[in-house]
Order: C-alpha cells, then sequence, then structure tokens
C-alpha cells in the first residue's frame, strides 16, 4: 500500500459486483480525462491522488471540483504514482473511480423513441486500435454524435488508456456495446435510420450527400474495412473525395472528416441546439 503525505495512505480499491462481473476501481490519469470525469458527474470517484509536485489553474479547478462533490483529495509524491500506475504518463493527477460504464441498448431505444428529430450515431465495426478509438471518440463529441455503437467483440475496451488518449472526452459521450451489429442496425432503421457505410470505392461522396435526419455512420477496421454482413444493412456508401493517387486516410481522420461533413449540415438544417444533445444526461452523484 502507498503511504501519502499528511500521514494519510491511499483507501484500497472496492470491489462491486455488477451482473456477472466483478468491478474494481479504475485509475483514471491524467489533467484533462480527471477533470472531465469530476465535471460530468457520470461516475463516482472515491478519491482524487495530485502529486505535491503539481500546480496550475487545472489542478486547481479540480481541487474545488473535487471538494464540492465530497470526494477526498490527496497529496502524493510523484514516484508512488509511477508505481500505483506503473508508468509515468499521469501529468500528476490520478482519480481512484469506478469503471465506465456502457450505456444499455435499451436506453438508447427508448431515447431516440421519446426524442423525435435529428440524431447522428457512430457505429464502430472492428476499430481494434487505442488511438484510433480515443480519436474517433473526441470527433463525436465535437460533431454532435448522439452515441457510439461497439460490437462486444473485436472492440477497444472502455479503459483509463482510452480516456488519457481521448482527452477525456469519453466521459461526455454514450457509448453503447451490443452482440450483435447487424441486428442493432436493422433495429435503428426500424426507427427511421439511414445507415451510410465508409468506403473508398464508393462513387458517392461526403461533399454531394444531402444527409436524412436520422443517420448511423459506419466505420471499418483499417486493414479491412466493413465486414459483409454490416455492409449489406447500409442503405449507401460514402467516400472522401481526395487527390488522385492518394493512399486512404486512416479510420480516426476519415470519420473526423465524414463526421464535419454530418454536423454542418445538420447545424444549417436544424440548428445546433436540436443535434448537440448525448443520449443520456449526467447523473449527478
Amino acid at each position: 500500500m502507498l503511504s501519502v503525505s499528511a500521514g494519510l495512505v491511499l483507501q484500497p480499491a472496492t470491489q462491486r459486483h455488477n451482473g456477472d462481473d466483478t468491478m474494481t476501481d479504475d485509475k483514471l490519469y491524467g489533467v484533462h480525462p480527471v477533470l472531465e470525469a469530476l465535471q460530468e458527474e457520470r461516475r463516482h470517484i472515491r478519491q482524487v491522488l495530485i502529486s505535491t509536485q503539481r500546480r496550475g489553474a487545472e489542478v486547481q479547478r479540480i481541487i474545488a471540483l473535487a471538494e464540492r462533490r465530497g470526494i477526498p483529495v490527496v497529496t502524493v509524491e510523484r514516484p508512488q504514482l509511477h508505481q500505483l500506475l506503473g508508468h509515468s504518463a499521469h501529468q500528476g493527477v490520478v482519480a481512484l473511480t469506478e469503471p465506465h460504464v456502457y450505456q444499455p441498448w435499451t436506453a438508447v431505444i427508448a431515447h431516440i423513441t421519446a426524442m423525435p428529430g435529428p440524431h447522428t450515431f457512430l457505429c464502430l465495426d472492428s476499430v481494434t486500435d487505442v488511438g484510433n478509438f480515443a480519436a474517433l471518440i473526441r470527433s463525436a463529441v465535437a460533431f454532435g454524435v448522439h452515441a457510439i455503437i461497439l460490437p462486444r467483440h473485436d472492440a477497444v475496451p472502455l479503459t483509463p488508456a482510452v480516456a488519457k488518449h481521448s482527452a477525456g472526452a469519453i466521459e461526455r459521450i454514450s457509448i453503447v456495446r451490443v452482440v450483435n451489429l447487424v441486428r442493432a442496425l436493422d433495429e435503428l432503421k426500424q426507427h427511421g435510420f439511414w445507415v451510410y457505410g465508409a468506403d473508398t470505392q464508393s462513387e458517392l461522396t461526403v461533399a454531394q450527400m444531402a444527409w436524412p435526419e436520422r443517420v448511423v455512420l459506419v466505420l471499418g477496421a483499417e486493414s479491412s474495412g466493413i465486414r459483409r454482413l454490416v455492409r449489406e444493412r447500409c442503405d449507401s456508401l460514402v467516400r472522401i473525395p481526395m487527390h488522385p493517387g492518394t493512399n486512404s486516410l486512416n479510420v480516426a481522420t476519415a470519420g473526423a472528416i465524414i463526421l464535419a461533413y454530418r454536423w454542418d449540415q445538420c447545424v444549417t438544417s436544424y440548428g445546433q441546439r436540436k443535434v448537440g444533445e448525448s443520449v443520456t444526461k449526467p447523473i449527478s452523484r
């Protein structure tokens, strides 16, 4: 157990049960991930650890938010954080939190049933690179995506590393994990969604798109693209126009460009207020 300043010690990690899974504390690290988690209030934070060498306005903001929520703030030495995490990429700030949980699919369906109007979902078919996943989360938040849909297998789990790479954006969007992407897309179609897959061979470009009110954008893995059965559920395929001879973009860059086109048309057609709300609102604890 690590000792800390002022005669305190780190509390042992607690275990909670969620269905068949036993959950222990996540060690959320980095200034922006911890700050976003405190601001959004979606998950319980048990303790915040701050290096004695860490200073600045953002750290003071973290301390103030933690104190407002009654969360203990403990000062430690940087080597103790290295020991706790096994690396030094923490920027002197760590929060012991409950794990980031997936939004239930039933809650997503209930939301789109109760809330008419424009919606954008991002479906990631077998995207397994942490950096790409985190970058797509940031783009999804920036461009008004209501939820990200992942398959149960062949997908990046929601880890502190994803939170760090996404600069905390993971706290600001609902992420759903489903057993079968094909069935999920079929159900969304029943609720008025049109499904578009990104494909470099498509004749239709994003510049030519007239996006419908409800859209699911499907992105596939860099190596293999969208799987056949998922591709067959797409109403159309769309590509990014590029200079002849240019190699295809990686999935994170391509996703950001397509989502930016979609967002621009949504704001023009419906107004930003109607297209910028996530599936769920933050839950105060």
